[in-house]
């Protein structure tokens, strides 16, 4: 596939679109997913004096320079079609890729990809098409077309007035020589084209799209120039940066969690600040008004951020972010400059919007609202149905018959909608940043790519399949158990998992973490579903082995791997023995992992199954050298399955002093009922889940009067552990000290009595793909214990 952008001459693209339209789909888009327009729908808006059928667009991105782009959009519901930004240098070479939608969007991609003429041509294209559907479908109830074209320009005025982006202007405003040679061509390729009136004129009405770092002088000489002397309604595209670096920061570092994005000074230092934005709104509100044209802002542009996350290019040093991490930070930029207006500015948004922020964004009066980010994931286009069938409801529940009073339905009584709007805004202002939808760890997952070759003929494969350390065929019992047919789902998933209830609680569940849902909204919760089946599940189960094929094969320890070669050794016919050292089979899931977090009667359950296909366990068996060899010459084969059973060292000083245990020792300790007493303030060191396990267990033990903190080196959102066992921390008042490593272990006559530690930075990235922890350079300092 090409990384260029081609556009197809208005012939092909006519026929194209004939032969999808007789299979009830156009461009992949299937008919159940159009919009389909009637003059009674809530969300209709009037801007520019123009009808717009809905008050979503598509923002000025690379899905908005091709014609079947364009067309794609308005036939999903889009009605305010930002078109691309142009500029005078229309050759140049852009970085590919350019674009990471993985979660927060980032691109490198600022320039449109087409010349100005070809951009013209492909505008023009998707005008004639639409207007020819329109009339084809049956959805030309209106005298209005329902749509606006808003055209964008970048990125000095200089430019801007080059004769190439003159010519653009002048044509994008009136083309009838150019309108007239297209309809000709199309003449017998579709149908009723003659019968329809397609205007001339594609747009009266543009938006400033500025470079990072453009003086304020230059927006303002660009915006009085495109108001006085083009005589277009227009909108200036402004900057997150307006916020200011300290509530920016503190934003979307503490409150939301983003810490691996970072703005750098440079970003606030050359943009244009908020005084002067109040300056320049004030400036070309004047000459808007002189001229008889409407002016209005957008909100926002992109964040400028450094590139980080190793997924563009290297050679750009700066990317720009998108998407949810943006959204609370425009939504305060909104607040804050509406509320300086008394709730008078004209603000169209574009920042984060989805299908589940939709309709709060309206009710700030902020419209309309168009989106890049969220189609250039999976899905595309066919998410704007969710769009509006989301929005639809949500006015309709509150009796409105339109957007106004929609607004007003939500302002405790106020009258004027200007006034209604502020005060939704400041409410969702106030609120947006406690929203758990924009906080980094609400979406862990990067991406559901897996490492498995992709080949020519080869690219329909689930990848929970390919995480799975199994290859369980996940979407097959997922899909039986959503039929409530557990009995099958769970023959599934024994075809090569042995203990499906340990497996549905204590799984490290990757899975899930390439689970393809996770394009849409969450992954599903593969695991607990595993267990679910497995509880659920009535009827005989166990499969079937194969006759004794005459071979012998003794394991050595009955821990997860040795019960799991057992039962699959039975099914093949083999005659099996297990020999534990301890009291009962299951390893670490027997005498470590927590009673909260395992069940023993999930556990005998999976063990009974095994022992039911002829499979011998021996417990409290040591294997010491005499008994090896007698296994030896008893058995054909051995499979040692002994298990990681020593606990990791810091190799740090104090280490050997009373009161330090490593947490398989204190959690098997636990188990054996031995009941330490770790005294009443516990620390414990690392981010995985047996730390995790570890401060869970000794908070159980010290109860309300005692404290447990966990000493972590980098950041929350670095840790490995699974994100439901961090959160279990705070619920159950764990205290967690982040990017603190520790230096010495402090004792006195031979016992701890604190932690000596060093506090740590985020460094470059190393090779597990996470920011290495680096020395702050500030002073030691101590935690007792």
């Amino acid at each position: 596939m090409s990384d260029k952008f081609y556009p197809i001459p208005i012939e092909k693209l006519a026929a194209w679109m004939l032969r999808d339209l007789h299979q009830d789909q156009l461009f992949g888009i299937h008919r159940s997913l159009w919009f389909q327009p009637n003059p009674h729908q809530p969300f209709r808006m009037r801007r520019y004096g123009q009808l717009l059928e809905t008050p979503i667009g598509v923002a000025a991105g690379p899905h908005t320079q091709l014609a079947q782009n364009i067309i794609t959009a308005w036939l999903t519901g889009a009605r305010y079609m930002e078109l691309k930004t142009v500029q005078t240098l229309d050759a140049i070479e852009v970085t590919k890729p350019c674009i990471d939608m993985s979660d927060e969007g980032y691109n490198c991609e600022w320039s449109q990809e087409l010349q100005l003429q070809q951009s013209f041509d492909e505008y023009l294209n998707g005008w004639i098409i639409i207007h020819w559907l329109r009339h084809h479908l049956g959805w030309d109830h209106d005298t209005e077309s329902g749509l606006i074209f808003n055209m964008s320009v970048g990125y000095d005025l200089a430019g801007i007035q080059n004769p190439n982006v003159q010519t653009f202007l002048d044509k994008m405003v009136s083309c009838p020589v150019q309108l007239s040679e297209k309809l000709n061509r199309l003449k017998g390729i579709l149908p009723g084209l003659g019968d329809i009136q397609i205007p001339q004129r594609m747009t009266d009405n543009i938006t400033l799209s500025t470079m990072h770092g453009c003086p304020p002088d230059e927006i303002e000489r660009i915006g009085k120039y495109l108001i006085h002397e083009r005589k277009l309604h227009t909108t200036i595209k402004l900057n997150p940066t307006l916020l200011g670096p300290d509530q920016l920061r503190d934003l979307l570092h503490n409150q939301l969690g983003f810490n691996t994005i970072h703005v750098p000074d440079l970003a606030f230092e050359h943009d244009l600040k908020y005084d002067g934005a109040l300056d320049l709104i004030r400036s070309l509100q004047i000459a808007a008004g002189q001229a008889g044209v409407e002016f209005g802002i957008k909100l926002t542009n992109t964040l400028e951020v450094e590139n980080l996350k190793g997924n563009l290019p290297d050679n750009e040093p700066m990317v720009y972010m998108s998407g949810r991490a943006l959204h609370p930070i425009s939504v305060l930029v909104a607040e804050k400059l509406q509320s300086d207006f008394d709730g008078q500015l004209d603000i169209s948004f574009s920042a984060g919007a989805d299908a589940f922020n939709l309709a709060e964004i309206l009710e700030c009066n902020i419209r309309p609202v168009t989106v890049c980010s969220d189609l250039l994931k999976p899905g595309g286009y066919a998410r704007l149905h969710q769009y509006l069938e989301i929005l639809n409801e949500k006015i309709l529940a509150t009796g409105s018959t339109n957007l106004t009073e929609f607004i007003l339905s939500h302002s405790d009584g106020e009258e004027d909608v200007t006034q209604a709007g502020l005060a939704n805004l400041k409410a969702y202002a106030g609120s947006v940043s406690a929203d758990e939808r924009y906080h980094q760890h609400h979406f862990p997952n990067q991406s559901i790519k897996t490492d498995r070759p992709l080949m020519t003929f080869d690219c329909i494969a689930a990848p929970c399949i390919n995480e799975c350390a199994v290859n369980q065929d996940i979407p097959g019992y997922m899909y039986h158990a959503a039929r409530g047919d557990f009995q099958r789902a769970l023959e599934i998933i024994l075809r090569n998992n042995p203990m499906p209830h340990v497996a549905g609680l204590v799984c490290d569940h990757l899975c899930q973490s390439k689970c393809t849902r996770i394009n849409y909204d969450r992954p599903l919760l593969i695991r607990g579903i595993k267990h679910f089946i497995a509880e659920h599940a009535n009827g005989k189960t166990d499969p079937r082995c194969a006759p004794f094929n005459g071979h012998t094969v003794a394991i050595i320890g009955g821990g997860p791997a040795g019960l799991s070669a057992a039962y699959f050794l039975a099914q093949d016919g083999f005659e099996v023995e297990i020999f534990e050292s301890k009291s009962q089979v299951g390893g670490m899931t027997a005498g470590t992992i927590p009673s909260f977090r395992m069940d023993a009667a999930g556990l005998a359950a999976d063990v009974a199954r095994i022992k039911r296909l002829g499979v011998i366990i021996h417990t409290g068996t040591e294997i010491n050298p005499a008994r090896f060899e007698a296994l030896r010459s008893h058995f054909d084969y051995i499979f040692v399955a002994v298990g990681a059973q020593v606990g990791k060292r810091l190799d740090i000083p104090g280490e050997k002093c009373s009161g330090v245990l490593d947490q398989l020792t204190f959690l098997q300790s636990v188990h054996s009922a031995e009941r330490p007493k770790p005294g009443d303030s516990v620390l414990v060191i690392g981010g995985g889940n047996s730390a995790m396990d570890a401060a869970r267990t000794a908070k159980r033990i010290v109860g309300t009067k005692g404290s447990v903190t966990v000493v972590y080196r980098r950041t929350v959102a670095q840790m490995p552990a699974d994100r439901d066992e961090i959160g279990e921390l705070g619920i159950e008042g764990i205290k967690l000290i982040e990017l603190t490593a520790p230096i010495e272990i402090l004792e006195m006559n031979g016992h701890v009595t604190g932690l000596r530690c060093q506090k740590m930075v985020l460094g470059e990235i190393d090779a597990s793909g996470r920011r290495q922890p680096v020395a702050a350079g500030e002073p030691y300092f101590d935690i007792p214990a």
